[in-house]
Order: structure tokens, then C-alpha cells, then sequence
């Protein structure tokens, strides 16, 4: 399919990212380059509010000043409050990814879950049942992660975050749906117990981004037999992936999540089928 180069005019339509920082966010790149091979005049480009101007960044979204937005953190919980109608999967994971205007009430939906469910149970086989997982992170991409291992029915989901509040609503949301899951919050001293005993390691959280970060986990507590997450896909391996990696673990990063979730928030937005190879092509080999 030949490019089409973008020009913008009057007509063209504006989608954004909101979220701060939102420097190193790489959907900006995947879904110009779907705008550009569809023919569709539209541009994508990246937002860094600060929270007390997401209310108007919403604003523009139900009247169609702004297209559609996605959001990403640490507002996918906050969007929440200013949204008319939630869809429901957002209602599930209790958090927004995914905004859009109907007749001008704006819509929140979250494809954060479907992103992490077919990156992790299809493509990598992943089977939940029986298993037990640890996540580290409460925040609103924890939400999805979480709310899709106990709905594909993980047997134990042990929840660590510092902020040990925001971990007990995370809890309590979870017990809301009645899953079978048994589901704890742990204690910062738990973790690399937690994590030796686990069959799933997921970090929510934004450490690993920066060289000078922490390790989440001990380098002992990994083995051949788990699967190792982070949804940071830059670096594309983070301290926790090469330690996990070391031990023979299978390691995945956040990048084809990333890609799923962005194809269908795009779907959502522009009425075509998901254009998830355009999109992971761009993230793995675009400039």
C-alpha cells in the first residue's frame, strides 16, 4: 500500500493523547502512521495537561472540537468523573483509556484489557486457570490487567502498591464483580516472596522507564516456569525484564498491548477494522 502523505488542512479531523508525562508516549507515531497508509485526514498528537484542565480537554471531546482522545496516565481514572456515558468494559475496569462523543455526551471505554488479554493469553498462550499472579501497581492500567486475570478466572491475584489506599479500593472494586478469584493486598516486604511463589509478575507501575530506576524485584525470585510483564515499552527491556530473562523466565513487554488497544480505540474513532499490523509495524520499525 503506497503512503499517503498528510496534509493538514480546515477538514482535517484532531485526535489526541492526554496524559503528563507524555513525552515518551509512542502512540502519537502508530496512529499517524494508520491516518497516513488509510487515506484518512486526520492527525494524532500528544497532550500534557495538568489536571485541572482535562475537564476541558473532555469538553472539546463531546463537542467534536477534538475527534476522540486517548489517556493514559495518570488520568485514566481522573477522565472518569467528567464522562456521560460509560461503556461497559470501562464500568468493569473502573478506569478510561478511550474517549469519544455520541450526540454530545461523551463516552469513556477502556481497550487497555483487551490489548493486555490478547497480547497475554493469545499470542503468548498464557493459560490463567489455576495460576497464581502478583501485580504491581493499583493505578488505572492495573485495573484492566487485574479486572482480566480474575475474568478469565486466575485462581489468586496478590496486589502490591505503595500507596496501600489506593490498593484496597483496587480490592474492593475486584470483590464488586464476585469473581471466584482469591485476591489479597500485600505489603512492600512481601513482594519478592510473593513473586518466587507466582506464576505471573505484572508491573503496573511507571519504574523501569528511567535507567536510574529501582529493581522492583529481587533477581533470585525468578525461574524458567513464570511469565514476566511490564507494560513499559521503553526501553523495550526494562531492569525487571532482564533480570526475569536471566533465569530463563518468558519475558513480554507493553509494546503489542499497545498496539491492540491503539488499533481499537482507532476502530472505535474512525468506523474501520482495527489496523493493528500498521500500527505494530510502526512501533517496532518506524523512526
Amino acid at each position: 500500500m503506497e503512503e499517503n502523505i498528510l496534509k493538514i488542512s480546515g477538514n482535517t479531523k484532531v485526535y489526541t493523547v492526554i496524559g503528563n508525562p507524555i513525552h515518551h508516549s509512542k502512540s502519537p507515531n502508530m496512529h499517524n502512521a494508520a491516518f497516513s497508509k488509510l487515506g484518512i485526514n486526520a492527525c494524532y498528537v500528544p497532550l500534557a495537561p495538568n489536571e485541572n484542565e482535562v475537564e476541558h480537554i473532555c469538553d472539546l471531546v463531546r463537542y467534536n472540537v477534538i475527534s476522540g482522545s486517548n489517556v493514559t496516565i495518570p488520568y485514566k481514572e481522573e477522565v472518569v468523573k467528567y464522562i456521560d456515558v460509560l461503556t461497559n468494559e470501562a464500568k468493569l475496569i473502573g478506569s478510561v483509556n478511550t474517549l469519544y462523543s455520541i450526540d454530545n455526551k461523551l463516552h469513556g471505554h477502556n481497550t487497555d484489557g483487551l490489548g493486555f488479554s490478547r497480547s497475554l493469553f493469545i499470542d503468548n498462550s498464557f493459560e490463567p486457570a489455576e495460576k497464581k499472579a502478583i501485580v504491581l501497581g493499583a493505578g488505572g492500567a492495573s485495573k484492566a490487567i487485574c479486572s482480566k486475570l480474575c475474568s478469565n478466572k486466575i485462581s489468586s491475584l496478590l496486589i502490591f502498591d505503595i500507596d496501600h489506599e489506593k490498593a484496597l479500593e483496587l480490592k474492593e472494586h475486584l470483590e464488586s464483580f464476585n469473581f471466584k478469584t482469591d485476591i489479597k493486598i500485600i505489603s512492600q516486604n512481601e513482594v519478592d516472596q510473593i513473586s518466587k511463589e507466582s506464576d505471573l509478575i505484572v508491573n503496573c507501575t511507571p519504574i523501569g522507564m528511567k535507567e536510574s530506576d529501582p529493581e522492583l524485584i529481587n533477581s533470585d525470585c525468578f525461574k524458567k516456569t513464570q511469565f514476566v510483564y511490564d507494560l513499559i515499552y521503553s526501553p523495550s527491556k526494562t531492569k525487571l525484564l532482564i533480570s526475569a530473562e536471566t533465569k530463563g523466565a518468558k519475558i513480554i513487554n507493553g509494546l503489542d498491548m499497545l498496539a491492540y488497544q491503539g488499533a481499537e480505540s482507532f476502530s472505535l474513532w474512525e468506523k474501520v477494522d482495527p489496523p493493528y499490523e500498521i500500527m505494530s509495524q510502526e512501533l517496532r520499525y518506524g523512526k
